[in-house]
């Protein structure tokens, strides 16, 4: 390993304030850089060169890179200049990569959108630079002189924007799940899905892993009602579910697996023992007791005419374990002879000395040294199976349940061919390792591939890595390194630091692992690798780094803060500040502690509430009253090297998790009138501005419903928020009336409006959940206002994104489904998912999020107020052993050898990942960090764990400021506080209200122009089947396939016509051999019927669009459908529609009216797109067949009744 010498010494700047250390110095050894005797000055590049340095290197296109880089280093910028140069041309005029041969990889969406769009602006900025301009850009880029570069080089630079563009498929920056989508979908028979495989989302998966819990549990309940006990004994008050939930995580372990093989392995794994619990429990109460010795000593004791306390519990506990009460009750009694109520061994024996010297018995039975022949020695060891025994048994439980659960949640993807997101890693890492398919499948991917860049490497998971691997290994072994002429490039990008996904799998010892697998590799190759070392941080502050490199250097680490280095390979953590001229602050305030005497709780309060005078609550309102206070007196902030006024969008509060604390604020944050984004994830049912739409939906299905009227009427859409006069009328004194029937006969005209929408909302519950939801929030009514106006209006902006979540459900749930109201409140109701939001962009509001929804963000000023607490307790009971052996243990006290050397590894891990996580929180300042808590723990205590985030971040401060700690109530400060700037006029107050006539129709403009489908032209609603059953459903199907093959075979010769078709009916197995003989049989007589061979003469055309405008008597109205057959000639049009309806009408006077309207709004639109040509409808009716030609005069006639005309 290099020895680093670490420059310690602060710098002081003119003006007092401490500054972050210098960059640690390399080693001499390194080339390019000087080093001279020790009287010789020591010539060392600059941080700022050295950071330029480390960028261009990990930039080079020709060469791999495995790169480290701390937190607001420019990983991003380097990761675009990297694709940049690899596109460009190469020396000797040579082109660059083509852009289908580079893969960059990404954790989320939202950084490959990111990535992708800076890298369109980068080279879209170069399609239109001047010669000149586009010189000096690449010349900056490529680190070499302007004047080298070429009039072509130009040329192909500028022209990398459109090949970018016109790339089949994109660029591919993309996740790793985008990724394997596309993988799986080019080889699907090689990876075992089906072609057409669906991505499901969280909130799909969860639907299907709940419907396969359910029934696992019913059918246990059913048929192996011992083993669903003993789940719901160690679930606790959750029950059963709880723990078989826990097995989703390793589903992919587990699949398939048989159990009662699975169950051996677990047994020999834990080393329990062939008795059950029971029987172990009995035979130590009964054969394996000594009752002569035990019936001995008690007659001894009961001789004694004064026991002492010790003694007569040893008594009376010896008696009761001679009792007859059952084995289970006497056992737990004699084990308290040894155990303390906290499960620990007694360090005293159970007797005193004296009854000890008197009964030779008591020494030589009850003595706590582990003696052969004590009582303590053998309950030790029968504890000790008892705890593997007891653990085999819930495991044994949880396999006898929960594979079936498994089983039930896979065929449930299957029915739908869908893949989770786990499936699509685990699909793809089988198909690039599976013996025999991964040498094919990596041949063809081979020459397609040449360049792979991983972002946020810290976070992929093993099975990520397999993956990777296998790619990376077969772009540099495979004959398409042999055939390139440029070097293949593996870039991997990612800080240990930032690990914080273990529970998506992510694990930075294996990143490291990684990391020395690519040095072992690229010195084998090259000699030596190339490894970047980004330390330089172009974020925040020298105070904000500094503090970081404080909190994370203490001596109580005894090794890596992060990760599992020993102390001797563990490096001090160190930062250097690009921003050094900038003077930041970090503020660590005291810990808010409770009140002397609290509001007790309500007693039907929910369980996460907490009270006005709690910690949580006034640090809520500490915090917003600070921000408030900070953008009125204009705290400074830096932009563009310049301190202005804090504003709004400038603060950013970070919380471990979304709980008492979290609402607290944002609530806070409210009554301060502060503008705050909300929250960055929400249940969809949570929210209020989501009940109030679901309430309107509720009132036309069920308008009797006095509740949900009552919150309409006083809800944002119609404001009767006065009790008094509004309410109160209305609900006195109704008797058997509903409050829909006084609604309806009052006669104030403040109830009008409330009475108009509610009439507009039961005239229109026909309509689908979608469309009934966009007119009750796009119309608008009294004063201009649409419903999305008042929601806005009551609620505040952070109310769009749910609602408009809730809108997207709609519709999604009106394309898929049957288009019913109350089906669709019913699923929304029962919808549990999260709905996360996008909150990236500040777009003037104080953010509120979770470390983890912050990851990748910044702000310049950073507030953590939840410090205090110790690391989340492992309520997680399952792990798994090498092998994919499962093992359960509800708690630690219960754990057989085995399992507590896992849960102490994943405490150890957790810690570790705790630590992680308050680095990621840290570095999101670019100015300013402010740190606080509320009081922890019993009041008496200090308020925080000895291991919390309160307890690093007050030992770092108190490292800097040199305190010792003594005055806990005392903010203390790392940097000086800077004089207030002048604040934004506009930062905290909001942007004032557009005028009125905004909201207002313009006149003049005439009727709203619809869109209209050409078969409900006649009404509004959709119309009304009867229920799906068998006979209709088969109905419909065979008149999809009918006209499916009407639309395809007219394009083949009549001899192969049938060939054709009966291949494609075989397709179709729900369909027995006579249903696809009749269908063939009329597709067949039809298409070689005499009479009209013209319909399907060359040159026709099937399923053309169509989309024109009509006069109907609402307006003008946008006609967009579909012709199943369009024949145009020189002098003529035949518009021609297929109709499958058993039996076709006699005349064509009997043709429904709606099939004529449908016919003459083609034809009015076709006539003005070829008003020289004649245009002709006609409807081909397969049963006969027979074909109707719609006389013009009927047509003309259904477009006057459509316009009103007649």
């Amino acid at each position: 390993m290099l020895t680093r010498l670490t420059l310690m010494s602060a710098c002081r700047a003119p003006s007092g304030r401490l500054m972050a250390p210098t960059m640690p110095a390399l080693p001499a050894a390194m080339n390019g850089y000087r080093r001279a005797a020790m009287t010789d000055v020591i010539d060392f590049p600059s941080p700022y060169a050295r950071a330029q340095k480390a960028q261009a290197d990990a930039a080079l296109p020709d060469r791999s890179a495995w790169v480290e880089a701390h937190a607001g280093s420019g990983k991003t910028k380097v990761l675009i200049d990297r694709v940049a140069r690899l596109l460009l041309r190469r020396d000797g005029g040579r082109p660059g990569a083509a852009p289908d041969t580079i893969l960059c990889v990404t954790y989320t969406k939202a950084a490959a959108n990111e990535m992708l769009g800076r890298l369109f602006r980068t080279l879209g900025s170069w399609s239109v630079a001047d010669d000149a301009t586009l010189r000096d850009k690449l010349a900056e880029l490529e680190h070499r002189p302007a004047d080298t570069y070429e009039a072509s080089d130009l040329d192909a630079a500028r022209a990398l924007f459109a090949q970018a563009l016109e790339t089949p498929g994109g660029l591919r920056i993309e996740t790793i799940h985008a990724f394997c989508a596309r993988i799986l979908r080019r080889f699907p028979l090689e990876a075992h899905v089906s072609p057409g495989f669906t991505e499901i989302e969280d909130r799909e998966a969860d639907e299907l892993w709940t419907d396969a819990l359910r029934e696992q549990i019913l059918h246990a309940a059913d048929t192996n009602p011992d083993a669903l006990a003993v789940l719901s004994e160690a679930g606790g008050g959750l029950g059963a579910s709880v723990i078989l939930s826990a097995l989703r995580s390793v589903a992919t372990d587990l699949t398939g697996r048989d159990p009662e093989a699975l169950k051996a392995e677990v047994k020999q794994a834990l080393d329990a023992p062939s008795e059950s619990a029971t029987e172990l429990v009995e035979n130590a109460m009964g054969r394996d007791l000594p009752r002569a010795d035990i019936q001995s000593l008690v007659t001894i004791l009961s001789g004694e005419t004064s026991l002492k306390k010790t003694d007569a519990d040893l008594m009376d506990k010896l008696v009761d374990c001679l009792s007859a009460r059952p084995a289970e009750n006497r056992f737990e009694t004699y084990c308290s002879l040894f155990l303390t109520q906290a499960g620990d061994w007694k360090k005293s024996n159970p007797y005193t000395k004296a009854i000890g010297d008197l009964c030779a018995e008591a020494a030589a039975l009850y003595q706590m040294k582990d003696g052969d022949g004590s009582e303590a020695f053998r309950i030790r060891n029968l504890l000790e199976r008892l705890k593997a025994r007891r653990a085999y048994e819930t495991t044994a439980a949880l396999i006898d349940i929960g594979l079936p659960v498994l089983a039930g949640y896979a065929a449930g993807k299957r029915a739908r061919a869908a893949l989770d997101f786990d499936d699509l890693i685990e699909r793809t890492k089988s198909l690039l390792t599976a013996p025999g398919i991964a040498e094919w499948v990596l041949y063809k991917l081979d020459g397609g591939l040449n360049h792979i860049l991983l972002d946020e490497a810290q976070d992929t998971s093993p099975s990520q890595w397999v993956l990777i691997n296998a790619l990376v290994t077969e772009f540099r072994a495979g004959m398409g390194a042999e055939r390139a002429v440029d070097p293949r490039t593996q870039f991997t990008v990612g800080d240990k630091k930032q690990s914080i996904y273990s529970f998506q799998g992510a694990d930075p010892e294996r990143f490291l692992q990684e990391k020395q697998a690519f040095i072992s590799a690229e010195e084998s190759r090259h000699g030596q690798a190339n490894l970047p070392d980004m330390t330089m941080s172009f974020r925040s502050t020298p105070e904000v780094l500094g503090f970081v490199d404080a909190v994370f250097n203490q001596d109580s680490f005894a090794g890596d803060p992060f990760s599992d280095m020993p102390p001797d390979e563990a490096d001090a953590l160190t930062h250097v500040a690009k921003r050094s001229n900038e003077a930041g602050r970090v503020d660590l305030w005291p810990i808010t502690p409770h009140t002397e005497e609290e509001e007790g709780d309500p007693w039907d309060a929910p369980l996460d509430h907490i009270s006005e005078s709690s910690p949580k609550n006034k640090l809520a309102k500490q915090v917003a009253a600070e921000i408030r206070r900070m953008v009125d007196v204009g705290e400074p902030v830096w932009r563009k090297g310049q301190q202005e006024g804090a504003r709004p969008e400038d603060f950013l509060i970070l919380v471990r998790k979304r709980g008492a604390l979290f609402n607290a604020l944002i609530r806070a944050l409210k009554d301060e009138n502060l503008p705050v984004a909300g929250a960055d994830r929400l249940v969809l049912l949570d929210h209020i501005g989501v009940q109030d739409c679901l309430n309107l939906i509720r009132f036309a299905l069920f308008p009797s419903d006095d509740l949900t009227l009552a919150e309409i009427l006083r809800g944002p859409f119609c404001g009767l928020i006065d009790d008094d006069n509004h309410l109160f009328p209305l609900a006195y004194k109704r008797r058997n009336e509903s409050l829909w029937d006084r609604l309806q006969a009052a006669t104030d005209p403040v109830f009008a409006p409330a009475r108009a929408f509610c009439e507009d909302l039961l005239a229109h519950r026909h309509l689908p959940a979608f469309d009934f939801l966009s007119r009750a929030l796009t119309t608008r009514r009294e004063n201009g206002l649409s419903g999305w106006d008042r929601l806005i209006q009551r609620l505040g902006e952070p109310a769009r994104d749910p609602v408009s979540a809730l809108i997207d459900r709609a519709l999604g749930y009106d394309m898929g489904e049957a288009a019913s109201l109350q089906l669709f409140l019913a699923e929304i109701e029962s919808d549990t998912s999260q709905l996360k939001r996008d909150l990236a962009e500040a777009n003037g509001e104080i953010r509120v999020m979770t470390v983890h929804g912050a990851k990748g963000l910044q702000a310049p000023i950073v507030i953590l107020p939840d410090t205090t607490g110790a690391e989340k307790a492992d309520t997680n009971g399952l792990f798994m052993l090498e092998g994919g052996i499962p093992v359960y243990s509800k708690r630690a006290a219960e754990d057989p050898p085995v399992i507590a050397a896992r849960r102490l590894a994943r405490q150890t891990a957790q810690a570790r990942e705790s630590r992680r996580l308050l680095y990621v929180a840290l570095t999101r300042a670019e100015d300013r960090l402010i740190i606080a808590g509320a009081h922890h723990g019993w009041k008496s205590g200090a308020g925080y764990g000895d291991t919390s985030w309160y307890a690093l971040c007050r030992q770092g401060m108190l490292s800097l400021t040199g305190g010792d700690g003594g005055d806990a109530e005392e903010t203390l400060t790392y940097g000086e506080v800077q004089p207030s700037v002048t604040p934004d006029s506009g930062a905290s107050a909001a942007p004032p209200a557009a005028p009125l006539w905004t909201k207002q129709q313009a006149p003049g403009t005439g009727p709203t122009t619809r869109i209209r489908a050409p078969s409900r032209l006649l009404t509004d609603t959709a119309p009304v089947s009867k229920p799906f059953g068998p006979a209709r459903a088969a109905a419909l199907k065979r008149g999809k396939l009918i006209h499916t093959l009407l639309q395809y075979l007219p394009e083949l010769t009549p001899e192969a016509r049938e060939a054709a078709a009966r291949i494609w009916l075989d397709r179709h197995a729900e369909l027995d051999d006579t249903a696809r003989a009749e269908i063939l049989t009329v597709t067949l007589r039809t298409l070689s019927n005499d009479s009209f061979s013209h319909v399907f003469a060359p040159g026709g055309r099937s399923e053309a669009a169509i989309v024109g405008e009509i006069d109907t008597a609402s307006g003008a109205t946008i006609i967009n459908g579909r012709v199943d057959r369009l024949v145009v000639s020189d002098t003529e049009v035949l518009i021609i529609d297929y109709k499958t309806d058993r039996p076709a009408p006699a005349r064509v006077e009997d043709v429904d009216a709606s099939y004529i309207a449908q016919m003459a709004a083609y034809t009015h639109i076709l006539s003005e797109t070829w008003p020289r040509r004649t245009v002709r409808a006609g409807l081909l009716y397969t049963d006969g067949p027979v074909l109707f030609e719609l006389p013009a005069s009927l047509l003309q006639n259904s477009l006057e009744r459509l316009a009103g005309r007649l």
